[in-house]
């Protein structure tokens, strides 16, 4: 089995135990189920939804399928009777994200040129970068990188490279070059998460800026080095997106630099990729990946499957970036 059958076949695998055991059709909508069980379960989340949207999409591009195409639209439509007809919350990292999950799937769509004129309004001129939500304090990377992406590729141009300029200035760690998490009422948050690091690697890459994502990339890389390539593991809720979400950026980064760091990004999405895989059982996916899935706590969660697909497909990308 050549390496892009193995990535296609284990990236469709994860698809199949996602669609089968958390999203539900109710007539011509669809939307999924927080988790397969316990309290909560049938919660719905607005920023898990947009990134099973992004997933679907990039599915789609690997692998197109017609009941795919008519899921995605039950979706979107699930979605729409959610936020009853706005698509938008007051978070305006969770909005950017969908306007994410958008271009995937819909990038002609009303709802995400809306959601870019939002984001490009609520950018505060005193800071210089976009609050994580109406009237806060908090200015961060989840919110920052993935504005930054909306706008790039719109007439908003301008304050896309505004956001990337100010993360690296401000959120960028001078001793590692890893991206902290933001600033609150002038204090920087130290916190280091995989998925900040991808949206930076992401918001440069949509500018343009081959340089400063190659080297967030290698920081990515040093950073990992000492436990085999795997990423920081951040459990389940959001945090069972984290790490996929900074494996789709480095996937990015594999079809977009250079040869030497194209392959760094490519080795890391499959050291996390094999590793996943090896610790799947019964269709589930670990929260962590040093260690096997199990009935119960953090791997129940839609957060922690979707993360996994998210890093196959990545692998997928990253495979193709690296066999084309």
């Amino acid at each position: 089995m050549d390496a892009m059958a193995s990535a296609q076949q284990r990236a469709a695998a994860a698809e199949a135990a996602v669609r089968t055991s958390y999203i539900r059709r109710y007539g011509p909508v669809a939307w999924a189920h927080a988790a397969t069980g316990g309290e909560g379960a049938r919660t719905w989340h607005y920023w898990w939804h947009a990134h099973l949207i992004h997933a679907l999409g990039e599915a789609e591009h690997h692998r197109p399928e017609r009941g795919r195409r008519r899921l995605i639209g039950e979706v979107l439509r699930g979605v729409t009777v959610r936020t009853a007809g706005s698509w938008v919350t007051p978070f305006y990292d969770d909005i950017a994200w969908m306007a994410l999950a958008l271009a995937e799937v819909r990038p002609r769509g009303r709802a995400r040129a809306r959601i870019a004129r939002i984001l490009e309004r609520a950018i505060d001129p005193g800071v210089g970068a976009l609050p994580w939500r109406v009237g806060s304090a908090l200015f961060n990377a989840p919110a920052n990188g993935p504005a930054a992406m909306v706008l790039a590729p719109s007439r908003h141009r301008p304050r896309a490279e505004q956001l990337n300029r100010w993360m690296a200035a401000t959120l960028e760690d001078p001793a590692t070059g890893l991206i902290r998490d933001g600033i609150e009422e002038g204090a920087v948050r130290h916190e280091l998460w995989t998925y900040n690091q991808g949206v930076a690697i992401g918001a440069a890459l949509s500018l343009g800026d081959g340089d400063r994502a190659a080297a967030v990339v290698r920081a990515v890389d040093r950073w990992c080095s000492a436990d085999d390539g795997l990423f920081p593991a951040a459990g389940g809720g959001d945090g069972g997106l984290f790490a996929g979400i900074l494996a789709r950026y480095l996937a990015v980064a594999a079809r977009l630099l250079p040869h030497e760091d194209a392959a760094r990004a490519a080795q890391l999405i499959r050291q996390n990729a094999d590793a996943l895989w090896a610790g799947a059982r019964g269709g589930r996916f670990p929260a962590d990946p040093r260690r096997a899935a199990r009935d119960d706590g953090d791997d129940l969660d839609l957060s922690v499957q979707l993360g996994a697909w998210i890093t196959l497909e990545a692998d997928v990308e990253a495979t193709r970036a690296l066999t084309s």
